[in-house]
């Protein structure tokens, strides 16, 4: 069942009486709008206060990416009327001063964090050219306010791993001065301590008048840090409260229209014994020893704070990144130090990569092509004949057995939601003859009831003797999916919980460990 405690944002959420200024800042009254003859937002009315974080949860597809690309003018809406400040608004017409953090974060890789932080904010000039050294140091001057450790503001953003470019999409979104931020999926590609941290900066924005509209998968984070909560349902309200008056498995249930369960994991009992993957003594990049294994039928986790250094262990296994020492034994055969990508794929190796966009995607190609983009996804050697038959029938049962939508299959992946984009990388690797699947932030930016189906699919299949390796950094995932948690830090396994000890605070605590500084002699 769902966990009904507000376990993950620190803090008292206010209630709506108390202690901010009642007059809206945005009002949307009767806002609709139809895409080829879908109802994508069916007459939506939305009040934010000011001072207020608003929370706007729902499905992949209940409406809230089209609400808020009305509000940034992407999209007029058909009919409805937007206010801000009181004020009759058309922002398809005239960009409203409204900041958006969005999904995509909409960052420029070949240009620089502070180029790309002065894209938003402005070059300064001196003599009418740009003045480089203050873009350099307003960007610092930026993160600092918001106590954020600032990157080198010259090192191109591409260099940045997920976190990192996570955090400059929200510092850039809130360094714009305006009463009111969209924030969407906020925290999807951030490690726990960064999430607590961008809640409190949304706390003190709070505390000086601005209002931020939320948007999240993540229901237990709204407790403790939203104001009031709003629930959107193919396309349609269903529900709008103060969040103390509602509880998480109250939101699934209005989210979903149905009361959702969570699966539970299977008995230790149901798991083999001998283990499919066995790690010893692996260092990477002078980081180490880490000694593991993963038995057939069991769900691991490898869990950290950002700069740990799980990632690399799991695109070490796979073969996407090299080890300074140590051995990789899988069913029994050590593998061997040089082999590549292709090699671990043929014993069985699948890994979902956290980047969607720049490492599981390929942008312009069909969902059938992104399905299946190799015949060693099927465990088929690449010169055999490929029915065209068969391959629709297999895309069309991926489709719907992971529950993608359009069902179309000749849709462009570039087309789908970020949600059903993962739900597709997910049903390319487990539609696989794979034995070990290695999966990075499986569930980052898709909604609940994916989630759900996620998590059950993923059980499913270590039931079925396959073993399923977790990287993440979504505390509240691993506590309630996995077998096993193992805690990295500073490139070494700090702590090992098992089911009956795992926790979201057990984890939080255990992790910090690995960043505790030596004591001085």
């Amino acid at each position: 069942m769902i966990d009904d405690r507000p376990a993950l944002a620190e803090g008292r959420a206010r209630h709506p009486a108390e202690g901010y200024d009642p007059q809206p800042v945005l009002e949307v009254r009767g806002l609709a709008k139809r895409f080829f003859g879908t109802l994508a937002l069916d007459h939506v009315d939305l009040s934010v206060a000011r001072g207020e974080i608003h929370a706007l949860i729902g499905e992949n597809g209940a409406g809230k990416s089209t609400l808020i690309k009305i509000l940034a003018g992407i999209h007029p809406a058909d009919s409805g009327e937007i206010r801000l400040g009181g004020v009759l608004v058309q922002p398809h017409l005239h960009e409203p001063p409204i900041s958006f953090v969005h999904q995509d974060l909409g960052l420029v890789d070949e240009l620089s964090v502070g180029e790309n932080v002065a894209l938003v904010t402005g070059f300064p000039r001196r003599n009418r050219l740009i003045d480089w050294n203050r873009v350099w140091s307003r960007t610092r001057e930026i993160y600092a306010a918001m106590e954020i450790a600032a990157p080198d503001p010259r090192a191109l953003v591409g260099t940045l791993g997920a976190a990192g470019r996570a955090l400059l999409g929200i510092v850039r979104g809130l360094a714009r001065p305006n009463a009111l931020v969209v924030l969407d999926e906020p925290t999807a590609a951030l490690p726990e301590p960064d999430a607590q941290h961008l809640f409190a900066v949304l706390r003190t924005l709070r505390a000086n008048g601005k209002s931020v509209i939320y948007v999240t998968h993540r229901l237990n984070e709204l407790f403790g840090l939203a104001d009031r909560v709003s629930v959107l349902r193919d396309g349609r309200l269903v529900r709008s409260a103060a969040i103390g008056d509602v509880t998480p498995s109250e939101l699934v249930q209005h989210m979903l229209g149905r009361e959702v369960g969570m699966a539970e994991a299977p008995p230790a009992a149901a798991r083999q014994s001998r283990p499919l993957l066995a790690v010893k003594s692996l260092w990477i990049g002078r980081r180490g020893p880490i000694d593991f294994e993963v038995a057939r039928g069991e769900v691991v986790a490898l869990v950290g704070l950002q700069g740990a250094g799980q990632e690399m262990i799991g695109r070490a296994v796979f073969g996407a990144c090299r080890p300074d020492s140590g051995e990789i034994w899988l069913d029994g055969v050590k593998l061997g130090e040089n082999e590549s990508i292709p090699e671990r794929v043929a014993r069985g190796v699948a890994l979902l990569a956290a980047d969607r966009g720049r490492e599981s995607a390929f942008p312009g190609m069909s969902v059938r092509e992104n399905i299946l983009p190799s015949p060693s996804v099927t465990g088929e050697a690449g010169w055999q004949f490929v029915s065209p038959a068969r391959e629709r029938r297999d895309v069309a049962k991926r489709l719907e057995r992971f529950d993608v939508r359009p069902r179309d299959p000749g849709a462009l992946i570039d087309w789908l939601s970020g949600g059903n984009q993962q739900k597709v990388f997910v049903g390319r690797w487990l539609g696989s003859k794979a034995q070990l699947f290695i999966m990075e932030e499986p569930t980052a930016g898709v909604d609940i009831g994916a989630k759900f189906a996620i998590h059950g699919l993923l059980r499913d299949t270590a039931a079925k003797g396959a073993s399923v390796l977790i990287v993440s950094s979504d505390f509240e995932e691993v506590a309630g999916l996995c077998d096993r948690a193992l805690v990295i830090g500073r490139g070494q396994i700090v702590a090992e919980l098992h089911r009956g000890d795992l926790s979201v605070d057990r984890l939080i605590a255990c992790s910090s460990l690995g960043l505790q500084q030596p004591a001085q002699a």
